[in-house]
């Protein structure tokens, strides 16, 4: 598709143009195990040339909705992919649950936290509109063997709790972590204490008792993230939990 190629060849002359930050993406994002290729290209230098618009921008949303979609199951480049998820993001609700189907199937090609995180802002966004449509496939990601799923069927149930109006009782949300806090997958790991640290803004009493009942079993990747938002006397007493255990 000749979008995918003005996409990407317009992001590959931004990589010879800027060179990467501190943290390289191949590096940071992609972690040794991402199959995308990255330009690593800072993420303001994507949205700017994003903002700038692309031969295509003008035509009819629907046009520009089948175009990013070939692109995010098309490209081979971790920057094109982002843009589509970036176009996508910033369209209404209303357009996302018209492309629901299409873009629960998005998460197959994910296999790394940036794109994993970009599609937790979609689905969470697809969640509080409709939990009856969109929870079965939390749930069916939830009992994956693939980590990917395993981390979306968590992050994408807050992605931020400040985003969302409408969340998930509690006991619904924990139910989704405690079947992984064994995970060796570090991306899992920092999942669940993601997930925890969302929660525990929504419910704190509740998300306490859970974090003092599986001190010692809240994985090591997760556990900065599980804790982040308790007070110092907290943390300590759960730390005593942890070295007890």
């Amino acid at each position: 598709m000749k979008e995918q190629h003005e996409v990407e060849h317009q992001l590959q002359k931004l990589s010879k143009k800027y060179k990467p930050g501190r943290w390289i993406p191949e590096n940071y994002i992609g972690a040794g195990e991402s199959k995308f290729t990255f330009l690593n290209l800072k993420v303001p230098h994507i949205r700017k040339r994003q903002k700038e618009g692309y031969s295509f921008t003008q035509k009819p949303i629907k046009e520009q909705w089948k175009i990013w979609s070939y692109i995010w199951k098309n490209t081979p480049y971790f920057e094109a992919a982002l843009s589509a998820a970036h176009f996508v993001n910033s369209r209404s609700i209303e357009e996302l649950f018209q492309h629901r189907k299409s873009l629960l199937q998005w998460q197959k090609r994910v296999d790394n936290w940036a794109l994993s995180d970009e599609l937790s802002n979609c689905y969470s966004r697809l969640l509080e509109h409709d939990k009856s449509e969109i929870l079965p496939k939390y749930e069916v990601w939830n009992k994956s063997k693939n980590p990917w799923e395993k981390r979306q069927s968590m992050v994408g149930l807050l992605f931020y709790s400040r985003f969302r109006n409408k969340v998930l009782p509690c006991s619904k949300i924990l139910s989704f972590i405690e079947p992984h806090l064994d995970e060796s997958h570090y991306y899992v790991q920092k999942a669940v204490g993601w997930t925890l640290r969302e929660c525990w803004n929504v419910y704190p009493e509740q998300t306490m008792k859970f974090l003092e009942k599986f001190a010692t079993q809240i994985p090591a990747g997760g556990w900065t993230a599980a804790t982040e938002k308790l007070s110092k006397k907290r943390k300590d007493e759960l730390k005593m939990l942890r070295a007890n255990g």
